[in-house]
């Protein structure tokens, strides 16, 4: 899809294609974007290229990455007039890509000088290994870091259904932060990218840990940020956070958890694992079903509700119905 009002930094044809792509999906990111330009910017693996892909920004957001776009050719930066949802921004900016690895940087998050390195490094090196991310610290809406992230699944276990067990069991206080470290765009390329509904970076994880192991760089290169504009705060519900992922499903009926784990299902299928492993992925599926079961509950109680407060308000004089557009939340993250 062409990009509509882009400022692409590529002179021609004959332009070197880098070994790293790093895409930033943005909306509305004028305070901390520019930290994490900088952050990227001052890698000390340099063989790469940012891809700004903005999702109809009302902020000054624009402007920020026109001046860093006019600054350093390896930035090439896309912009929508019409927000269409995170899902779509983060797979746009796989789809512009041109590296042989990629990495999505949240516009908020800080990455050290080390992390792309670091993470080429065992790329290269490992052909096992299909995703790299360094351990995560979080830092708060000051830069100041707050308390270790303890998660640490067994995603560079051999074993592909492990693999793909830990991602779905649903660890208490899983963040998927592996989403944001460096793939083989080989694999990429394999998936259905982010998914339009709640979880779907989760999902992607699931497959992409079907196609080979994941490896923690032990130092801690990688800072997420927490603070209260991000999407994950902001949201008051999974149906709102669902309208994040794609604005085509506001005010309509969804079922979060149950569309999770069907799109879990599917992903065991079409993956380079063995009929043994498939069915053990399902089993670890059905574990983690059963401990979802008061959440499937919620989507149908909640789904009916939704329905009959739609039917209440169509019933209401055009002047009584409250009108509000979403915008995909307030970061794109």
């Amino acid at each position: 899809m062409s990009p509509a009002n882009s400022v692409d930094s590529k002179t021609g044809k004959g332009h070197h294609t880098p070994k790293v792509s790093v895409g930033v999906p943005v909306y509305n990111g004028e305070r901390y974007l520019a930290l994490c330009l900088d952050s990227l910017l001052g890698q000390t693996f340099s063989d790469f290229e940012i891809i700004i892909s903005d999702n109809g920004s009302t902020d000054s957001t624009m402007q920020i990455c026109r001046r860093y776009a006019e600054q350093d050719s390896r930035i090439r930066y896309y912009r929508t007039d019409i927000n269409h949802g995170a899902a779509w921004n983060f797979n746009r900016t796989v789809q512009l890509a041109d590296g042989a690895y990629f990495k999505w940087a949240a516009h908020d998050d800080l990455c050290a000088p080390e992390f792309l390195q670091s993470c080429v490094d065992v790329l290269d090196s490992d052909s096992s290994a299909v995703l790299v991310c360094p351990k995560p610290r979080v830092i708060n809406d000051q830069g100041e870091k707050q308390d270790p992230y303890p998660i640490r699944l067994k995603t560079d276990s051999p074993e592909a259904h492990v693999r793909y067990g830990e991602v779905v069991r649903g660890h208490v206080g899983y963040k998927c932060y592996e989403v944001f470290g460096l793939y083989r765009m080989s694999v990429l390329n394999n998936t259905e990218l982010i998914g339009n509904y709640p979880h779907g970076d989760g999902v992607l994880l699931a497959r992409v840990a079907l196609f080979g192991r994941f490896h923690e760089v032990p130092e801690e290169l990688f800072f997420p940020r927490e603070h209260a504009a991000q999407s994950m705060k902001a949201m008051k519900d999974r149906y709102d956070y669902s309208d994040w992922f794609d604005t085509k499903r506001t005010g309509r009926m969804v079922f979060p958890t149950w569309r999770m784990f069907w799109e879990y299902f599917r992903a065991i299928g079409g993956t380079p694992t063995s009929l043994w492993q498939r069915f053990r992925c399902q089993m670890h599926l059905i574990r983690s079903a059963l401990s979802y079961r008061r959440k499937f509950v919620r989507d149908l109680v909640g789904a009916w509700k939704g329905r009959r407060r739609r039917k209440l308000n169509l019933q209401k004089p055009p002047s009584a119905v409250s009108h509000s557009t979403s915008g995909g939340g307030p970061t794109d993250r």
